[in-house]
Parts: structure tokens; sequence; C-alpha cells
């Protein structure tokens, strides 16, 4: 079922749109004339978010604070359209971006720490519950993740990798990626070999661009795996909980699970591409696949939200047999 269609939606669109343009134009063509009406129409857009976003914490909605971040950003892009307006223009944007900066950083912390202590939650969780105090949960989510992915890489690089595996049925050992992890590091001079050569002539914000994405796209590779390692599927008592590392995770009780067998032969790519269409998938490249039949839909959390509820999963394990012994399900 697709989710209704809500206009904020399109609203972000057009200020993701505009901001990307005048972005590119500011940094290619400084004088170009397209760019006050860019701008114009941006801050109209952002102005229009504030606005709306007041009215719906005025209805108790939303909390305050999560009017802060866009208002910095109408305050920042008025400070810069209007420069030259006034010699007390700078001061003023500087005074009122310190001033809601540091409120930001404040409520940042104190959001944290009524969330940092509670038991039975995984990092992400707790980061993103502060998040949701100055952004969509959708979007603090998202941020939430992408700092425990690259925290993770940087904790398994400094020699979390000899750290044994939690107890669980693990996915990892067999995982295509865990092969492929070290050669991810030669990756890394001959994307300067290459981007040398084919941008020769680019500016250099754009090689360094270039470059740190592919160093990023590294991290969260070596993030994904460390997750994958860090998050076996748990069977405990009635609880069953699969997981794809931080990316999607699906929480059930044992009686909801009607047959759990291995995936059936398939004839051709097409139709294993028809059987698990409809399927939630917590599958990587490697290890055997199960396939659970439930006895009603379930929704999995993935790495913006909750997702369709479905009645079927595809889930990856190491050794499928003590996975099955485990859940003490009827199998095929």
């Amino acid at each position: 079922m697709r989710p209704p269609f809500r206009p904020s939606a399109l609203l972000w669109g057009l200020l993701a749109v505009l901001g990307g343009w005048g972005l590119v134009l500011r940094l290619r063509a400084p004088g170009h004339r397209a760019l006050p009406w860019i701008t114009a129409a941006f801050l109209i857009l952002v102005a229009l978010r504030v606005i709306a976003l007041i009215q719906d914490w005025r209805r108790g909605r939303i909390p305050g604070t999560r009017i802060l971040l866009p208002a910095l950003i109408l305050v920042e892009g008025l400070g810069l359209a209007l420069a030259g307006a006034s010699p007390l223009v700078p001061g003023l944007r500087l005074g009122i971006a310190l001033a809601l900066e540091g409120l930001l950083l404040v409520l940042a912390v104190r959001a944290w720490r009524s969330v940092g202590g509670r038991p039975g939650k995984w990092p992400e969780q707790r980061i993103a519950a502060a998040f949701e105090a100055f952004v969509p949960p959708r979007a603090a989510r998202l941020m939430a993740l992408e700092l425990v992915m690259l925290g993770g890489a940087l904790r398994f690089l400094s020699g979390g990798f000899r750290e044994p595996a939690p107890g669980g049925h693990s996915l990892h050992r067999e995982a295509a990626l865990g092969s492929f992890l070290p050669a991810l590091p030669l990756l890394i001079p001959g994307d300067l070999l290459l981007i040398r050569v084919l941008f020769a002539g680019a500016p250099a914000w754009l090689r360094w661009g270039l470059h740190l994405s592919t160093v990023y796209a590294v991290l969260w590779l070596f993030g994904l795996y460390a997750g994958l390692k860090g998050r076996p599927h748990q069977v405990m008592g009635d609880e069953v909980a699969l997981n794809l590392g931080p990316t999607k995770s699906i929480h059930l009780r044992r009686e909801q699970i009607l047959e759990a067998a291995p995936l059936p032969d398939f004839e051709d790519d097409w139709a294993r591409h028809r059987h698990m269409k409809g399927l939630h998938k917590l599958i990587t490249p490697g290890p055997a696949i199960l396939e659970l039949r439930l006895r009603e839909p379930v929704p999995a959390l993935s790495l913006v939200g909750p997702t369709a509820p479905r009645d079927r999963v595809a889930v990856s394990v190491d050794d499928p047999a003590a996975f099955l012994a485990a859940l003490g399900a009827p199998c095929a």
C-alpha cells in the first residue's frame, strides 16, 4: 500500500532543487542574473515552511524545537541576501545565528541525556529520539544511522575486528562482503589517480568532493559489515529478532511464524524475481537464505522507518539448520 501524498514532500523537493541550483550558480557563476530570483524563491519557501511549522506547534502537533533548524536556515539566507544593504546586517545575522545555534546545542544535549540511558535500544534509536526534537522522524533516523555506520566502521578498523561476535545466529561469516573488505582500501589510491586523470580541469572543490565520497563509501561498507557481525539474529524465548545490521530489522513472536524453510529452486532469475517480490528482504550475498511465512503481515524497520506490512520474510543466516531448530517452526 502506497503512503498518501504529502504536500510537505513537494515543498521539500522544491527546496532541494532550488537550493542545489543556487549553490551551483553561486560557485560556478556568482554574477548570474538568475541567482537573485532563485535565492528569493528559496527564502520564500523556507519562510512558508517556518510559518507552517509554527502553526503545527501551536496546534500541539510538533515540539517547538522543530522550528529551530528551518529558522536558522532562513536567517542565514536572509543575511547572505541582504549583506550589502546595511553595515548592521552582518552583525545582526551573526548574533541571531549564534543565539539559535547555541539554543540548538543546549536542547540537543538535553534531548540526548533524556534518552541516552534508556535500556533495550540500539544506539541509532537513542540518537534518533534526540534528533526528533529538531527534524522529522524519518530524517532523524537516517541521520542517526549514518552516524552509527561511520562510528561502527571507525571502531571496527581501530581494533573492533578482533572482538568476538555476540551470541546468536550469525549472517556475517559467509557474507561476500567480508572477503571483499581487505581490497576496499585499495580503491582509495585508484580513486586519487582516476580523478586526477578524468577531472584534471575540474574545480578543486569538485575533486575533493569526489575523493571524500569515495572514502565515505569505503567507511560505509566497513560499517555495514561491522553491523552484520554485531547484530546476529536472536531467538530468545517467545521473541524472534531478525537483523540486517543497522539497516533493517523485524521483531516477531514465535507463534507468528507459520512456516520456515529454505528458498525453493528456481528455473531462472525471472522466476526467482517473481517469487521474491513482496517479501521483506533481510538478505546479503553469501549466506543461505530462508523464507519465513507469517500468520499475519508485519512491518519491518528500515533505513527511514517502518515499511508496509508483509507476511513473508527472506532472511540470510550462516547456519540455517541451527536457526530452524531454534525457531521450532514447521519446516517444509
